[in-house]
């Protein structure tokens, strides 16, 4: 009985012993420990800032009770880790301490949060570069790099020429702005001060320009005669050019009318329409090549000759002597002198017989040193004085005959200067005897009476270039 009685006993001691133990630990506290890091300004977003710490044995579920500044940080509500929510809000100069309140359930206390931040300087690098002169715009020069900062906003503070370089303000891509200023002659080293918005100190970027052997024109003074042929030379473009300088005509007015050939620099005609000297007096053209500094403005004169129909010498030529490379020849006048009148020296022989071409001065000549020129068709050719000229004279029937030949041309020649219309008939300077003379109707000449007084006088005469 009495060993009944003991084990009972001892039975009931070791249960209350189990339950007050279990009583024990259902009553087990749970505590945070707060949080104190330091880390630099400007991370980046999501990165890890650490972990509060549990005393206890359960895992409770975290929150962030509050946060200055708001939404800073973000907390995994299992683990406890806490990471960057917004890395703008971790910006020194704003914020140098970050604080935070965290809680979990279940727990005794709730954790404080301080983030210390350092202050990082941003830093721009110099950046120094060496290239050709004369760049295409919108080359890249190079990258200025920034460290230490967040966001880049690089700009341009100064620059030396102004408006050389130009830089994305997102990459710090250096490009070139003006390939005009980037000639070694004037500007051999180009310079700038590049500052990122965040930068205690601008960078200093430095451009230095290498020369290279430039193409330079010689002066083109070059002249052509009027009415040439196609892909007839002009001449050629000379420079210091050594190899394949790529010779181009960047404009030339009128359009089409020169071609450069690109090895050679030799000019030719492209239209030789265009080579009119009473339409273009001149060709100006732009001429270019690889490695030149600058096109050339080149101009080719265009110089008259001498044709039938032009209004030169003081009248409109009529005809040019095929032996004198078109240097001599004959005008008429633009206008008739008279009509109706006599040739005159009716019964008097004067010796005017010439018939030919280049007569007619010497039979003028011929009356107006006889006794009857007063009022005669001579005289009032020889009187003349027009456009500058007074040696007129009366025409010869070949020199009437030839002017007749071309009377399309030369009539249109006439009007268009504003001259008279021709008319059908004109006292020629040739004497047939005494009482005749002969005068020309437009397809023949025929003898007349000296006095007959139905006739016109139109004055022509001679001209030469030299």
């Amino acid at each position: 009985m009495k060993k009944t009685l003991k084990f009972t006993n001892l039975f009931m001691l070791a249960l209350s012993l189990i339950i007050f133990s279990c009583s024990d630990d259902d009553s087990v506290e749970i505590t945070l420990e707060d949080l104190t890091v330091t880390i630099d300004e400007n991370p980046i977003s999501g990165q890890i800032i650490g972990t509060i710490e549990v005393m206890g044995t359960s895992s409770p579920d975290f929150s962030i009770s509050s946060q200055t500044p708001n939404g800073a940080l973000a907390i995994d509500n299992s683990s406890g880790e806490l990471t960057v929510a917004d890395a703008a809000l971790f910006d020194f100069e704003t914020n140098p301490v970050i604080t935070a309140t965290v809680s979990a359930v279940g727990a005794a206390n709730s954790a404080t949060v301080t983030i210390n931040l350092t202050n990082v300087e941003v830093t721009v690098q110099d950046l120094t570069v060496t290239i050709d002169e004369n760049p295409t715009t919108g080359q890249v020069l190079g990258l200025v790099q920034s460290s230490g900062g967040v966001d880049s906003n690089f700009s341009v503070v100064s620059q030396t020429p102004f408006g050389a370089l130009s830089i994305d303000m997102t990459t710090g891509e250096l490009t070139v702005a003006d390939a005009a200023l980037f000639d070694f002659e004037t500007n051999p080293i180009i310079t700038a001060s590049i500052s990122d918005s965040e930068s205690a100190n601008p960078a200093t970027v430095t451009i230095n320009l290498t020369n290279i052997n430039e193409v330079v024109f010689q002066t083109f003074d070059e002249s052509i005669d009027e009415n040439p042929t196609n892909g007839q030379v002009i001449g050629t473009v000379q420079s210091n050019a050594t190899g394949n300088p790529n010779y181009s005509i960047v404009s030339q007015t009128p359009a089409g009318a020169i071609a450069i050939d690109p090895n050679t620099g030799v000019v030719t005609v492209a239209d030789a329409s265009l080579f009119d000297y009473e339409i273009n007096q001149g060709v100006d053209a732009v001429i270019s090549a690889d490695d030149a500094d600058d096109s050339s403005d080149f101009e080719i004169q265009i110089d008259n000759v001498n044709e039938i129909g032009d209004f030169n010498h003081g009248g409109i030529i009529f005809w040019i002597d095929p032996t004198s490379n078109n240097s001599e020849g004959l005008v008429i006048s633009l206008y008739n002198q008279a009509g109706g009148v006599p040739w005159g020296c009716l019964g008097v022989t004067t010796g005017a017989t010439g018939t030919a071409i280049g007569t007619g001065e010497t039979n003028t000549n011929a009356i107006m040193n006889s006794t009857c020129a007063s009022g005669s068709a001579a005289e009032i050719a020889y009187n003349l004085n027009e456009n500058g000229f007074d040696d007129w004279f009366l025409p010869s029937m070949d020199e009437w005959n030839e002017f007749y030949s071309n009377l399309s041309i030369l009539g249109n020649a006439i009007l268009a200067n504003g001259g008279d219309v021709i008319s059908n008939s004109y006292w020629s300077s040739t004497e047939v005897d005494s009482n005749n003379a002969i005068w020309y109707n437009v397809t023949q000449s025929v003898s007349l009476p000296k006095d007959n007084t139905i006739l016109g006088v139109r004055a022509v005469r001679a001209w030469t270039d030299f």
